[in-house]
């Protein structure tokens, strides 16, 4: 009965961890504002490579 339990487990554990790896931000990510300091202030983009 215990291994049946563990087995369970397992499973919702595999399930879950699927579930929520495929929620997420699809492309590119935004830099949020600062929390202190110049609120205006812009952040520069790294450039992008073409490798």
């Amino acid at each position: 009965m215990k291994t049946r339990f563990s087995h369970r487990l397992t499973i919702a554990a595999l399930v879950g961890a699927f579930a929520l790896g495929a929620c997420g931000i699809k492309g590119d990510l935004d830099t949020p504002p600062p929390l202190w300091g110049d609120k205006t202030k812009k952040v520069e983009k790294k450039p992008e490579s073409n490798n």
